[in-house]
């Protein structure tokens, strides 16, 4: 029997992969000609969403735009009194003791898009010394229609971006693959609508049909709900039935989200891939549906499936992290490669 040591099934962190080919010689090399079962480490996948980190400061003259005036006025009278910082560092804390493998952070890093609250969140992240993370940006970062080349270089080490913007992210650890996919866009006052767009959705087609086909348990982030009903319609995705085609037709083996500050589990319609929601990682513990938490995910690769075990971590009135419901365990069908050399 072919033997192979615990994670050597891949480097420590794989992003931008250049070419498919490329990507299924990587995938391959690990998986013994004779089909043999080999034993790969289990990976420990952190999801957190919508920080929402403190306001770093007001917009420049350059800044000003009407739908920023009216968050800059829901900030003040209400959302400042409801994401504070004590809570995330409860969060965050609690992601560290838990030693994760991976990092899925889904959007929401700031308040108002500013170019001063990217460059904070670029400092707050280099201080988490997080393990590979990779992060999809929210609809608060793409509040207003601008330039964003400069916010995108400096967030580029979380968001693993190829030449190509308009193509998924991916990061890969081990035997998992994380697929981030960029619906924030900018939307009219009062609405905070989502798209994917038809490129991106070709590519992510693409993208998932190559890591299936190489043997990996694909993991697709987006900031919004890829299900309907999660949130108003004025914050959902405009391209949303089209999304779903891709992900019934290619498969996944998971899918992560924000934007609707609530804990929530369902599945793609039509098909039994998982769907996580996760409250803000910032809120306070005013009430369990919205309090501060994560997700806490272990995915295993066993002989013909992935085992993907779900506990939901979220900040008690006491002021401390607890399970706040019994773990989830979930069977995916596992693809093995159908190359190998």
């Amino acid at each position: 029997m072919h033997k192979l040591q615990v994670g050597a099934f891949a480097p420590a962190r794989l992003s931008g992969i250049k070419s498919q080919s490329a990507l299924v010689t990587y995938c391959t090399l690990a998986t013994p000609p004779t089909g043999d079962l080999i034993f790969l480490a289990s990976v420990l996948l952190a999801h957190f969403s919508d920080p929402h980190l403190p306001l770093a400061g007001l917009p420049t003259w350059r800044e000003w735009r009407f739908k920023r005036v009216l968050s800059l006025l829901s900030w003040f009278y209400r959302r400042r009194h409801l994401h504070a910082p004590a809570p995330l560092l409860q969060v965050m804390q609690d992601i560290e003791q838990a030693h994760p493998t991976l990092v899925a952070l889904t959007g929401d890093m700031t308040n108002l898009g500013l170019l001063s609250e990217f460059r904070a969140a670029e400092r707050w992240l280099k201080e988490q010394n997080l393990p590979p993370t990779l992060l999809v940006p929210g609809n608060h970062e793409a509040l207003v229609r601008e330039k964003n080349q400069e916010k995108r270089a400096l967030w580029a080490p979380w968001l693993h971006m190829g030449e190509n913007n308009k193509a998924p992210s991916v990061l890969v650890q081990n035997h998992v693959a994380l697929i981030g996919v960029n619906t924030a866009v900018p939307s009219l006052p009062f609405m905070a609508t989502g798209r994917t767009g038809d490129q991106q959705l070709e590519l992510l087609g693409k993208t998932l049909r190559t890591l299936g086909e190489s043997g990996l348990c694909r993991v697709v982030l987006l900031h919004h709900p890829p299900v309907a009903h999660l949130v108003q319609n004025r914050k959902g995705l405009t391209d949303l039935n089209m999304l779903q085609d891709i992900l019934r037709r290619e498969g996944a083996e998971l899918v992560l989200h924000g934007h609707s500050h609530r804990a929530t589990t369902c599945t793609i319609p039509g098909t039994s891939i998982p769907v996580l929601g996760t409250t803000s990682a910032s809120h306070i513990a005013s009430s369990p549906q919205k309090a501060a938490g994560w997700n806490q995910i272990t995915i295993t690769a066993q002989p013909a499936t992935w085992d993907i075990t779900v506990q939901r971590r979220a900040l008690g009135t006491d002021g401390f992290m607890h399970d706040s419901e019994a773990g989830r365990v979930y069977s995916r069908h596992r693809h093995l490669p159908k190359t190998a050399v």
